[in-house]
């Protein structure tokens, strides 16, 4: 079967099983969390409201981001693995092709996602009437970081997911993703880097000042590694090749 042909099958598997619901969920939780973590409490706080929900949207991911690509891609992969029905697939379509459009298909929803953590900063800015500018290149930043990072966790949670009969497992290490992402923000900076979940805060691009005597917290923008950026994505290219290798290897 052609690519297309097998995407139009693969979109088909899913009519009726609510896959929307997993990214509207992701993002009614981040536009609650941030109607309630960037409403201005004092009077100079909308002044710093953008820089503040850049700084607040990076450690929203680490938390939550490994553990929606875990249900995600277990919600993806489960008919074919609890009904044990990848050998009779692989005698219509090759393993290649399956494996590639239950990513494509992953990636469609991370896409939608990312963009929509841009929508809700900019629509709590206008709820909010924050006086700082909505910086054009930050919106971008967060987008892209979001994007890719998110493409690395989804290879290793795709192949965990083809690879083992029960799928606890891959729940199990997106949880421990989401923990262990959150806590490496207090690791040292070599450490840190060694979390692959970490890496939504490692490309954070606004730091924050609180002054302990006036209980002033200052939000600032810091020079963004695009040069890591950049690494990082052939990273994903890397990681992804790999995943695919040990996934079409396995035996059904």
């Amino acid at each position: 079967m052609s690519m297309t042909t097998t995407l139009q099958a693969e979109r088909m598997k899913h009519r009726h099983r609510k896959f929307c619901l997993l990214p509207a969920v992701l993002l009614g939780f981040e536009l609650l969390w941030s109607l309630w973590g960037l409403e201005p409490k004092k009077a100079g706080d909308a002044a710093q409201g953008y820089l503040s929900a850049f700084y607040m949207f990076p450690i929203i991911h680490c938390l939550i981001y490994p553990v929606f690509l875990a249900v995600l891609v277990n919600r993806l992969c489960d008919m074919e693995i609890k009904g044990d029905t990848l050998k009779l697939l692989f005698t219509l379509e090759q393993k290649k092709s399956f494996y590639n459009c239950k990513y494509l298909m992953a990636v469609k929803y991370i896409f939608i996602t990312s963009i929509g953590s841009g929508l809700i900063i900019f629509l709590t800015g206008k709820m909010y009437r924050f006086t700082d500018r909505l910086e054009p290149h930050m919106l971008l930043q967060l987008i892209l970081t979001t994007f890719l990072v998110s493409t690395v966790l989804l290879s290793i949670q795709q192949v965990l997911s083809l690879l083992s009969s029960n799928q606890i497992l891959p729940l199990v290490v997106g949880l421990a993703g989401s923990f262990l992402s959150l806590f490496s923000m207090f690791f040292p900076p070599a450490a840190a880097r060694l979390i692959i979940w970490g890496y939504y805060g490692i490309f954070g691009f606004v730091a924050m000042d609180w002054d302990r005597a006036t209980r002033i917290t200052d939000y600032y923008e810091v020079p963004f590694d695009w040069t890591g950026l950049l690494l990082f994505a052939v990273f994903s290219a890397v990681v992804y090749v790999i995943c695919r290798a040990i996934a079409l290897r396995k035996e059904v």
